[in-house]
């Protein structure tokens, strides 16, 4: 399995941003019960059609403005603008979608702000009165388009529980961790938890995350974790992040834990941490993307934390033929690019630039909010939209092994995880299957 230094590790990225204005610590031995749940029912669709026209339609474009942040997260995405550009250039110039253009309105969200995400939200929404926002979102902030305003979105995590709040058509490839509730089995096979004790950690964004589906998916399996943790501790402060998590190593050690769940944005962490110890449980990462920060950063020398480490995640290949069309697309509408987007990231040193993330990330969200509006007819509006993505069926993303398959009970694609473990000679996790 590629973990792909590319979108997929753009979720573990804004985390880490969101957590930079966080204080504070927490561990305790329980959390309160919770169920993963299943997709909740379809929301209300009239047919209204914000920015649309004859011949164009308006569509609002959210990414990470990183700037703020370089000086803690050593990370260039790349132009997220310019490549969205060229990819928009490229549908209008074969006739758009049903004869109408992509307008795209812009919305940079700087991802150390607390503010940003809300004030982007209402430029698209409330001022331009974009048809769709479509891109990069982070946790609960889709709600603010499809709940608030009404506005319907493409892309973000598709949460039950947020999406039962949608008041606007809302499709994703992303299910926001209630696919982890899905797969943990996947880390039980052949009774492989049977007699562990297991512990617990995450951050405080994901805290939820914890608590509705990883400890419920666990108890599912007749595991009752021994002792949780949730670092909210300011990725501004290293000292605090390395003190609060070596709490939660002696918290984990002192109960026995002989296995430990990292969960989401602590995978880059937790194992950096736990090499400054001799305490090796066996790490199982609920995603494989940001266990990758930690493996696939060029300044690790101890992978002795990660040995017999397994993660979860989708199954990707960087070569996936719609992919690399819009590689080709990217580099030839940016020069610059010449020769470097078709680079696999798995082999980009860490630190390095990887605009293969921008331009991902803007062929996936293309793509699905394509899908949908040429499904939708002529007639564009948020009911014949609505309709059009619960009909889509199978749809191939760029860079996914596996096909989506959108439909009124899956509105964010049930892209299936695979279980992958690592393989120290490459340095990376390798599926299973």
């Amino acid at each position: 399995m590629k973990s792909l230094r590319t979108r997929w590790r753009t979720a573990f990225v804004l985390a880490a941003a969101a957590t930079l204005v966080a204080t504070g610590c927490s561990a305790e031995k329980k959390n309160s019960p919770g169920s993963a749940g299943s997709q909740g029912g379809a929301p209300p669709a009239a047919k209204t059609a914000p920015g649309v026209t004859q011949d164009s339609i308006k569509v609002g474009i959210a990414y990470p403005d990183l700037s703020a942040v370089k000086q803690y997260l050593n990370v260039d995405q790349g132009d997220y603008e310019a490549t969205y550009n060229a990819l928009i250039k490229k549908i209008n110039d074969a006739g758009g979608i049903n004869g109408r253009k992509i307008v795209p309105v812009f919305g940079a969200i700087n991802v150390a702000s607390p503010a940003a995400a809300q004030e982007t939200c209402v430029k698209l929404t409330q001022d331009a009165k974009v048809f769709a926002v479509v891109g990069t979102f982070n946790a609960n902030e889709p709600l603010c388009y499809v709940q608030t305003n009404k506005t319907a979105v493409v892309g973000g995590p598709l949460t039950s529980k947020n999406y039962a709040q949608a008041q606007a058509p809302w499709f994703s490839d992303q299910r926001g961790g209630d696919e982890v509730g899905d797969a943990m089995a996947l880390f039980n096979a052949d009774n492989a938890l049977a007699g562990k004790k297991v512990a617990v950690v995450g951050v405080v964004n994901e805290q939820s995350l914890v608590s509705d589906t990883v400890i419920p998916a666990l108890q599912k399996i007749g595991v009752t974790p021994v002792a949780t943790g949730i670092l909210d501790a300011s990725f501004r402060d290293a000292a605090a992040v390395a003190q609060q998590t070596g709490v939660f190593i002696q918290k984990f050690q002192a109960a026995g834990a002989d296995t430990v769940v990292v969960v989401g944005g602590m995978g880059g962490e937790f194992p950096k941490q736990l090499a400054k110890t001799d305490y090796r449980p066996r790490l199982l990462f609920t995603s494989s993307s940001s266990a990758s920060i930690y493996t696939g950063d060029a300044n690790t020398r101890d992978l002795t934390p990660v040995t017999n480490a397994a993660a979860l995640g989708p199954k990707t290949t960087w070569n996936e033929p719609t992919l690399q069309d819009c590689v080709a697309t990217v580099e030839s509408a940016i020069p610059a690019l010449k020769g470097t987007l078709s680079v696999d990231p798995e082999t980009v040193p860490a630190g390095k630039p990887t605009p293969q993330v921008s331009t991902q990330t803007a062929c996936r969200a293309l793509t699905l909010f394509k899908a949908i509006a040429d499904k939708a007819g002529k007639d564009l509006n948020y009911e014949t939209f609505q309709n059009a993505g619960f009909g889509l069926g199978p749809l191939q993303l760029p860079g996914n092994a596996d096909k989506a398959n959108y439909s009124r009970e899956t509105p964010h694609g049930a892209i299936p995880m695979r279980l992958a473990v690592f393989d120290p000679a490459k340095r990376k996790f390798v599926a299973t299957s």
